[in-house]
């Protein structure tokens, strides 16, 4: 667990070195269908946006942005930290869209995670489709 950590600190001339052939902007969709998926792998560089459609939530990467390596569970809890942060909403939405993060994190939920990635470093493991975006 400490190694993740470590590595959660990474940002993209870090993730190169791993992806060495980048294959240009990628999108990365899972379904969140039950527990295990929130089990799955998830390579996030720092320029990779985050959607979960249902939830009518986008989170862009700004200047700050860093890259991540966890499970979806984790980048869950990295969603709720952002909505948290957010000052372009309004209190009674936040408290909606952490409810339903939440609900998608214990199971009682279904969802789906897009990640949209312009340089293709990101890297979501699993039942995830891959789809290679026009430039």
């Amino acid at each position: 667990m400490d190694f993740l950590l470590f590595l959660n600190d990474f940002d993209r001339r870090y993730m190169e070195p791993a992806l060495p052939d980048p294959c240009g902007p990628v999108r990365y969709t899972l379904p969140i269908r039950e527990e295990a998926d929130l089990l799955t792998k998830v390579i996030k560089s720092k320029n990779a946006s985050v959607e979960i459609p249902e939830f009518d939530l986008r989170i862009l990467p700004g200047s700050n942005s860093r890259g991540l390596v966890c499970d979806v569970h984790g980048l869950l809890s990295r969603i709720e930290d952002a909505i948290r942060m957010g000052r372009s909403l309004e209190d009674v939405k936040k408290e909606g869209l952490l409810e339903k993060v939440e609900r998608l994190k214990e199971g009682r939920a279904q969802a789906t995670l897009v990640i949209i990635d312009p340089s293709g470093l990101s890297l979501v493991t699993g039942n995830a489709v891959k789809e290679l975006l026009n430039t």
